[in-house]
């Protein structure tokens, strides 16, 4: 039986999906160990080869193509759930042209798809673990930040504004639901590709079929987020994308001029 290395983020979305089949509740043809990591962390471990189920950034895609191919289950697309860009002094993205930011990271979809609507302003950035970035931004060590995952919903208790929201300007360029993360098999276990999507299928149902188990294993990995920012973060999050992301190729094919071929 083979032993596959899996790596995911400790972000509500991701161990919801996967604790079902971390913690064995589900059945699977496979072994599986791993690690969770911020996923720029993950990203960089992708670019490695070190991984063989891997979540990452759709804006890393292109440094590991060639190793890796696009799962069709656990990813992370939708409407209305796009990286912000806040400060604390400025209030519109013009006035950020030569600016410190602080982003999650250059190979992040944030940074990916910040950079197509705000090139002027991407010379000055800085990668900070996406965490670090708002008490950054509050203190004044950045004049901005490109915040992603809760951030959405908690920016405000740093008394911070929002200055753009890359969903919604993807949405309206694009109509289309904004990619922003998937799961991505390393090639040499292409044979299992199916196997791999079911067991993702099946932890996410058996996640929606015991929230309490499931929210009891998030909230072990996300101690500093109350209960209505986790149950705010998985319902933006995990959705029918989730079960399936090709039903959003059109907006994936956009961000990363590619075919479906590029989906397992």
């Amino acid at each position: 039986m083979d032993t596959l290395k899996l790596g995911i983020s400790t972000c509500p979305n991701d161990t919801y999906i996967f604790g079902a089949a971390v913690r064995g509740d589900v059945e699977y043809p496979f072994r599986l160990t791993g690690i969770m990591d911020d996923v720029q962390l993950l990203n960089l471990q992708a670019i490695k080869g070190a991984l063989d189920i891997v979540k990452v950034s759709f804006g890393v895609f292109p440094e590991i193509k060639e190793n890796y191919k696009i799962l069709k289950c656990g990813g992370a697309l939708g409407f209305g759930c796009g990286p912000l860009l806040l400060a604390r002094k400025y209030e519109n993205p013009a006035e950020l042209k030569g600016k410190k930011i602080a982003i999650p990271g250059k190979n992040t979809t944030a940074f990916m798809v910040f950079k197509m609507f705000y090139p002027e302003c991407a010379d000055n950035v800085q990668e900070v673990r996406f965490d670090k970035i708002m008490p950054g931004v509050a203190s004044g060590e950045f004049d901005a930040g490109l915040v992603i995952h809760e951030g959405r919903f908690t920016y405000g208790s740093y008394g911070l504004k929002k200055l753009a929201d890359m969903g919604e300007l993807w949405e309206k360029r694009f109509g289309q639901p904004i990619p922003l993360g998937f799961i991505a098999l390393n090639k040499k276990y292409l044979h299992i590709a199916g196997d791999v999507n079911n067991m993702i299928k099946k932890s996410l149902t058996f996640a929606e079929a015991n929230p309490a188990a499931a929210y009891g294993y998030v909230k072990k990995y996300a101690q500093d987020m109350d209960d209505g920012v986790i149950r705010a973060h998985v319902s933006l999050y995990v959705n029918e994308y989730s079960f399936d992301l090709t039903k959003a190729s059109g907006g994936i094919s956009l961000l990363l001029g590619t075919d479906d071929s590029v989906f397992c």
